[in-house]
Protein backbone atom coordinates (compact mmCIF):
# COMPACT_ATOMS: atom_id res chain seq x y z
CA UNK A 1 0.00 0.00 0.00
CA UNK A 2 1.75 2.93 -0.91
CA UNK A 3 1.67 5.91 2.04
CA UNK A 4 0.37 8.99 0.26
CA UNK A 5 -2.80 9.15 -2.37
CA UNK A 6 -1.92 7.97 -5.91
CA UNK A 7 -2.44 11.27 -8.56
CA UNK A 8 -6.67 11.51 -10.45
CA UNK A 9 -7.12 11.36 -13.30
CA UNK A 10 -7.29 14.74 -14.94
CA UNK A 11 -10.39 15.03 -17.55
CA UNK A 12 -8.69 18.48 -19.35
CA UNK A 13 -6.13 16.01 -20.80
CA UNK A 14 -6.50 13.54 -24.02
CA UNK A 15 -6.51 10.15 -22.58
CA UNK A 16 -5.51 9.18 -26.39
CA UNK A 17 -1.63 10.09 -27.23
CA UNK A 18 -0.97 7.38 -29.43
CA UNK A 19 1.74 9.29 -31.89
CA UNK A 20 4.28 6.11 -32.20
CA UNK A 21 4.21 3.22 -34.62
CA UNK A 22 5.45 0.25 -34.02
CA UNK A 23 9.38 0.42 -34.18
CA UNK A 24 10.15 -3.46 -34.65
CA UNK A 25 10.56 -3.86 -38.41
CA UNK A 26 7.55 -6.50 -39.37
CA UNK A 27 5.24 -5.85 -36.47
CA UNK A 28 6.15 -6.88 -32.84
CA UNK A 29 4.24 -9.98 -31.24
CA UNK A 30 1.56 -9.21 -28.53
CA UNK A 31 3.25 -8.08 -25.38
CA UNK A 32 2.90 -10.56 -22.05
CA UNK A 33 1.06 -8.60 -19.88
CA UNK A 34 2.01 -10.20 -17.25
CA UNK A 35 5.86 -11.62 -17.69
CA UNK A 36 7.85 -8.16 -16.88
CA UNK A 37 5.62 -5.04 -17.46
CA UNK A 38 6.21 -1.49 -17.12
CA UNK A 39 6.41 -0.68 -13.42
CA UNK A 40 6.95 -4.13 -12.33
CA UNK A 41 10.08 -6.31 -11.02
CA UNK A 42 8.89 -9.76 -11.28
CA UNK A 43 8.36 -10.38 -7.76
CA UNK A 44 11.95 -9.52 -7.07
CA UNK A 45 13.25 -11.35 -9.75
CA UNK A 46 14.46 -8.55 -11.54
CA UNK A 47 15.00 -4.66 -11.35
CA UNK A 48 12.05 -1.85 -11.33
CA UNK A 49 11.35 -2.14 -14.80
CA UNK A 50 10.47 1.71 -17.19
CA UNK A 51 10.18 0.30 -20.56
CA UNK A 52 8.51 -2.13 -22.76
CA UNK A 53 10.49 -5.26 -24.08
CA UNK A 54 9.69 -6.25 -27.38
CA UNK A 55 11.67 -10.10 -28.57
CA UNK A 56 12.65 -10.39 -32.18
CA UNK A 57 15.24 -12.22 -33.85
CA UNK A 58 18.92 -10.72 -33.88
CA UNK A 59 19.72 -8.48 -36.49
CA UNK A 60 15.81 -7.19 -37.19
CA UNK A 61 15.28 -4.10 -37.82
CA UNK A 62 13.98 -1.02 -35.73
CA UNK A 63 12.66 2.36 -37.21
CA UNK A 64 11.71 5.49 -35.96
CA UNK A 65 8.38 5.62 -34.00
CA UNK A 66 8.17 9.29 -35.00
CA UNK A 67 9.46 12.15 -36.96
CA UNK A 68 12.17 13.33 -34.24
CA UNK A 69 16.03 14.19 -33.60
CA UNK A 70 18.10 11.76 -32.48
CA UNK A 71 20.19 12.94 -29.84
CA UNK A 72 22.13 9.95 -28.18
CA UNK A 73 23.31 7.06 -30.68
CA UNK A 74 26.10 5.38 -28.70
CA UNK A 75 27.20 2.52 -26.28
CA UNK A 76 26.25 3.61 -22.29
CA UNK A 77 29.86 1.88 -21.26
CA UNK A 78 31.69 5.10 -20.19
CA UNK A 79 27.79 6.94 -18.98
CA UNK A 80 25.15 6.06 -17.42
CA UNK A 81 21.76 6.41 -18.94
CA UNK A 82 20.20 3.31 -16.94
CA UNK A 83 20.73 1.42 -13.15
CA UNK A 84 24.14 1.51 -14.29
CA UNK A 85 27.22 1.96 -17.07
CA UNK A 86 26.27 -0.76 -19.78
CA UNK A 87 23.22 -1.19 -18.92
CA UNK A 88 21.41 -0.84 -22.34
CA UNK A 89 24.87 -1.87 -24.09
CA UNK A 90 24.50 0.37 -26.87
CA UNK A 91 21.30 2.90 -27.39
CA UNK A 92 19.53 5.63 -29.23
CA UNK A 93 17.54 8.25 -27.83
CA UNK A 94 14.97 10.28 -30.15
CA UNK A 95 13.75 13.67 -29.06
CA UNK A 96 10.36 13.49 -31.05
CA UNK A 97 9.25 16.82 -32.95
CA UNK A 98 6.14 16.97 -31.01
CA UNK A 99 5.76 18.11 -27.27
CA UNK A 100 3.05 16.82 -24.64
CA UNK A 101 1.67 19.42 -22.79
CA UNK A 102 4.50 21.93 -23.65
CA UNK A 103 6.64 18.69 -22.89
CA UNK A 104 9.80 17.46 -25.04
CA UNK A 105 9.18 13.75 -25.45
CA UNK A 106 11.39 11.38 -25.62
CA UNK A 107 12.21 7.60 -27.06
CA UNK A 108 15.37 5.21 -26.07
CA UNK A 109 16.05 2.24 -28.15
CA UNK A 110 18.05 0.61 -25.68
CA UNK A 111 20.06 -3.27 -26.38
CA UNK A 112 20.46 -2.44 -29.65
CA UNK A 113 22.90 -3.16 -32.55
CA UNK A 114 24.89 -1.92 -35.45
CA UNK A 115 23.05 1.90 -34.98
CA UNK A 116 22.67 3.15 -38.01
CA UNK A 117 22.40 6.92 -37.39
CA UNK A 118 23.86 9.99 -35.38
CA UNK A 119 23.59 12.49 -33.44
CA UNK A 120 21.57 15.64 -34.73
CA UNK A 121 20.48 13.66 -37.71
CA UNK A 122 16.56 14.42 -38.17
CA UNK A 123 15.02 10.90 -38.86
CA UNK A 124 11.02 10.50 -40.68
CA UNK A 125 9.06 8.01 -38.88
CA UNK A 126 9.90 4.54 -40.35
CA UNK A 127 13.68 5.18 -41.04
CA UNK A 128 15.76 2.25 -40.15
CA UNK A 129 17.27 3.05 -36.44
CA UNK A 130 19.21 0.26 -35.26
CA UNK A 131 18.93 -3.91 -34.89
CA UNK A 132 18.17 -5.68 -31.90
CA UNK A 133 20.94 -7.14 -30.65
CA UNK A 134 21.56 -8.52 -26.73
CA UNK A 135 23.81 -5.46 -25.50
CA UNK A 136 23.98 -4.81 -22.20
CA UNK A 137 21.90 -6.49 -19.78
CA UNK A 138 20.08 -8.53 -22.42
CA UNK A 139 19.52 -12.61 -21.51
CA UNK A 140 17.43 -12.83 -25.28
CA UNK A 141 17.39 -10.82 -28.11
CA UNK A 142 14.97 -8.00 -27.70
CA UNK A 143 14.49 -4.35 -27.84
CA UNK A 144 13.96 -2.53 -24.89
CA UNK A 145 12.11 0.82 -25.79
CA UNK A 146 11.04 4.00 -23.06
CA UNK A 147 9.17 6.95 -23.26
CA UNK A 148 10.28 9.72 -21.58
CA UNK A 149 8.66 12.96 -20.56
CA UNK A 150 9.73 16.19 -19.88
CA UNK A 151 13.41 15.24 -19.72
CA UNK A 152 16.09 12.52 -21.21
CA UNK A 153 16.40 10.98 -17.76
CA UNK A 154 16.16 7.30 -16.17
CA UNK A 155 14.00 8.99 -13.70
CA UNK A 156 11.09 10.48 -16.31
CA UNK A 157 9.39 7.45 -17.63
CA UNK A 158 5.65 6.75 -18.76
CA UNK A 159 4.41 3.61 -19.64
CA UNK A 160 5.35 3.27 -23.49
CA UNK A 161 2.06 1.03 -24.25
CA UNK A 162 0.01 4.15 -23.75
CA UNK A 163 2.18 5.87 -26.83
CA UNK A 164 2.42 2.74 -29.04
CA UNK A 165 -0.36 2.60 -31.54
CA UNK A 166 -2.04 -0.90 -30.67
CA UNK A 167 -2.05 -3.24 -32.95
CA UNK A 168 -4.61 -3.55 -35.66
CA UNK A 169 -7.78 -3.55 -34.08
CA UNK A 170 -6.82 -4.23 -30.78
CA UNK A 171 -7.36 -2.10 -27.41
CA UNK A 172 -5.65 -0.63 -24.42
CA UNK A 173 -7.25 -1.49 -20.73
CA UNK A 174 -5.60 1.82 -18.28
CA UNK A 175 -6.71 1.13 -14.52
CA UNK A 176 -6.44 2.15 -10.84
CA UNK A 177 -6.78 0.33 -7.34
CA UNK A 178 -6.70 2.21 -4.98
CA UNK A 179 -7.84 2.08 -1.93
CA UNK A 180 -11.17 4.82 0.06
CA UNK A 181 -8.25 6.72 0.30
CA UNK A 182 -6.99 7.19 -2.56
CA UNK A 183 -3.89 5.20 -1.75
CA UNK A 184 -2.42 2.46 -4.82
CA UNK A 185 -1.78 -1.28 -3.91
CA UNK A 186 1.27 -1.83 -5.82
CA UNK A 187 2.56 -5.41 -6.69
CA UNK A 188 -1.24 -6.45 -7.00
CA UNK A 189 -2.12 -9.08 -9.22
CA UNK A 190 -4.70 -8.24 -11.35
CA UNK A 191 -6.79 -10.89 -13.91
CA UNK A 192 -8.49 -9.66 -16.73
CA UNK A 193 -10.66 -12.76 -17.91
CA UNK A 194 -11.89 -12.19 -21.54
CA UNK A 195 -15.35 -13.86 -22.88
CA UNK A 196 -15.05 -15.81 -25.96
CA UNK A 197 -16.98 -18.08 -27.42
CA UNK A 198 -14.43 -20.90 -27.12
CA UNK A 199 -14.18 -20.15 -23.48
CA UNK A 200 -12.69 -17.61 -21.02
CA UNK A 201 -9.05 -16.29 -21.61
CA UNK A 202 -6.85 -15.22 -18.99
CA UNK A 203 -4.45 -12.37 -19.10
CA UNK A 204 -2.18 -10.89 -16.23
CA UNK A 205 -1.02 -7.91 -15.12
CA UNK A 206 0.54 -6.20 -11.91
CA UNK A 207 0.24 -2.50 -10.21
CA UNK A 208 2.90 -0.42 -10.51
CA UNK A 209 5.86 -0.65 -7.87
CA UNK A 210 7.13 2.61 -6.22
CA UNK A 211 11.07 2.98 -4.99
CA UNK A 212 12.75 5.54 -3.27
CA UNK A 213 13.64 7.12 -7.01
CA UNK A 214 9.55 7.48 -8.25
CA UNK A 215 11.20 6.09 -11.22
CA UNK A 216 7.57 5.18 -12.33
CA UNK A 217 4.75 7.22 -13.46
CA UNK A 218 0.98 7.21 -14.12
CA UNK A 219 -0.30 9.35 -18.08
CA UNK A 220 -1.46 12.80 -16.62
CA UNK A 221 -5.07 12.33 -17.57
CA UNK A 222 -5.36 8.91 -16.74
CA UNK A 223 -2.99 7.98 -13.49
CA UNK A 224 -3.52 4.42 -14.11
CA UNK A 225 -1.39 2.35 -11.94
CA UNK A 226 -1.75 -0.96 -14.31
CA UNK A 227 -2.21 -1.28 -17.64
CA UNK A 228 -3.31 -4.53 -20.16
CA UNK A 229 -1.84 -3.75 -24.17
CA UNK A 230 -3.23 -5.19 -26.74
CA UNK A 231 -6.32 -6.73 -26.22
CA UNK A 232 -8.97 -8.11 -28.58
CA UNK A 233 -11.90 -5.55 -27.99
CA UNK A 234 -15.08 -7.14 -26.57
CA UNK A 235 -16.17 -8.41 -22.71
CA UNK A 236 -14.10 -8.82 -20.02
CA UNK A 237 -13.64 -9.08 -16.02
CA UNK A 238 -11.25 -7.19 -14.00
CA UNK A 239 -10.48 -9.69 -10.62
CA UNK A 240 -8.26 -8.70 -8.10
CA UNK A 241 -8.11 -10.29 -4.56
CA UNK A 242 -7.17 -7.60 -1.62
CA UNK A 243 -6.25 -7.88 1.67
CA UNK A 244 -8.76 -10.99 1.77
CA UNK A 245 -11.50 -9.24 -0.10
CA UNK A 246 -12.71 -10.60 -3.99
CA UNK A 247 -13.24 -7.57 -6.26
CA UNK A 248 -15.11 -8.26 -9.78
CA UNK A 249 -15.28 -5.74 -12.31
CA UNK A 250 -17.12 -5.77 -15.42
CA UNK A 251 -15.14 -4.42 -18.51
CA UNK A 252 -15.87 -3.55 -22.45
CA UNK A 253 -12.87 -2.62 -24.02
CA UNK A 254 -12.84 -0.86 -27.13
CA UNK A 255 -10.60 -1.28 -30.28
CA UNK A 256 -7.74 1.49 -31.57
CA UNK A 257 -8.36 3.34 -28.01
CA UNK A 258 -7.86 3.31 -24.77
CA UNK A 259 -11.08 2.04 -21.99
CA UNK A 260 -10.61 3.67 -18.43
CA UNK A 261 -11.48 1.48 -15.49
CA UNK A 262 -11.09 1.34 -11.64
CA UNK A 263 -11.70 -0.64 -8.37
CA UNK A 264 -11.80 1.00 -4.94
CA UNK A 265 -11.15 -1.59 -2.29
CA UNK A 266 -12.55 -1.41 1.25
CA UNK A 267 -9.86 0.22 3.40
CA UNK A 268 -7.53 -2.47 4.93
Amino acid sequence: MGEQPWPTPDATISQTHFWLTDPVLGGRKPLANGYYPYGWDGDGRFLLHNGADMPATRGTMVTAVADGTVVVAQPDADEMYGWRCDWYGQLVVLELDAQWQGQPVYVLYGHVQLIQVEPGQWVKRGEPIAEIGVEGVSAVPHLHLEVRIGSNDFAATGNPMLWLEPLPGMGVLAGRLVDGQGRPWQGARLTLIESTPDGPVYHYTFTYLDDPQHLIHPDAALAENFLFADLPPGNYTLFAAIAGQEYRQPVVVAGGGVTAVEIVTELP
